[in-house]
């Protein structure tokens, strides 16, 4: 936050719910190079994921990190805008990613509408599966959770904090 203008950038904490019951609790941090989500997921059962999503300060993605039961996933456009690659860390080894991709993608998140949301996910685009792996969608919705002025997606029961005091 610059001291010049305390007001400029968001960086806010908080959590809710998911129409399934889940439980999100997320922060955002924004500055000069753009927006830093992260967040988890955790239902009755337990942690379901963790995440961190990177968009630039045109609002463009630039980064997701997904950890999970069945491993870690890396996923990042290159710097030509035409292909993104990463990987995948499971406990019996690394699956290396080479996608296909344009600033037009976007991607979701299997069972997650609020990371699907800061993703910018539109209804075309990469899905990751529960399983971490990547699949093309077409037409696939929104992801269902409404977004506010400021690009935060409403959860229902929400509580919200400054991210610092």
């Amino acid at each position: 936050m610059s001291a010049e203008d305390p007001g400029r950038f968001l960086r806010r904490a908080g959590a809710g719910e998911l129409p399934d019951g889940s439980l999100v609790t997320w922060s955002v941090a924004e500055g000069t190079r753009g927006r830093r989500w992260r967040w988890t997921i955790a239902a009755a059962t337990g942690l379901r994921h963790v995440g961190l999503i990177e968009r630039d300060a045109t609002g463009r993605f630039t980064r997701l990190e997904l950890e999970a039961g069945e491993g870690m996933l890396t996923l990042h456009p290159d710097a030509d805008g035409r292909s993104a690659h990463g990987n995948v860390v499971r406990d019996g080894g690394v699956e290396s990613l080479a996608i296909a991709w344009s600033d037009h993608d976007a991607l979701a998140i299997d069972g997650d509408p609020f990371g699907s949301a800061v993703a910018g996910w539109r209804g075309d685009g990469w899905v990751v599966g529960s399983d971490l792996r990547l699949r093309r969608e077409e037409g696939g919705g929104t992801g269902g959770l409404e977004i506010d002025e400021r690009g935060v997606p409403r959860l229902g029961s929400a509580l919200e904090f400054a991210l610092e005091s």
